[in-house]
């Protein structure tokens, strides 16, 4: 069996580290939850295509892909 082993460190921020950790976390989140939203819409539309006999060739796309490049 594999042992993982962890740490636990303690950050002493400033308040203004501190809010800018905790807007990134935030916006970290709400990106989380779009492409998590978008993977399950893409999921259930699949599931109705093939209830309603549409070949897996026709099928939505698995896939989405959004590009994006950093500032």
């Amino acid at each position: 069996m594999k042992t993982i082993q962890a740490y636990r460190f303690a950050l002493d921020l400033t308040p203004s580290q501190e809010r800018d950790v905790l807007a990134h976390t935030g916006a970290a989140r709400v990106a989380h939850n779009w492409a998590l939203a978008k993977v399950k819409a893409v999921m259930e539309q699949r599931t109705a295509e093939r209830s309603y006999g549409v070949p897996d060739e026709l099928l939505t796309p698995v896939a989405v892909v959004v590009a994006c490049r950093a500032a």
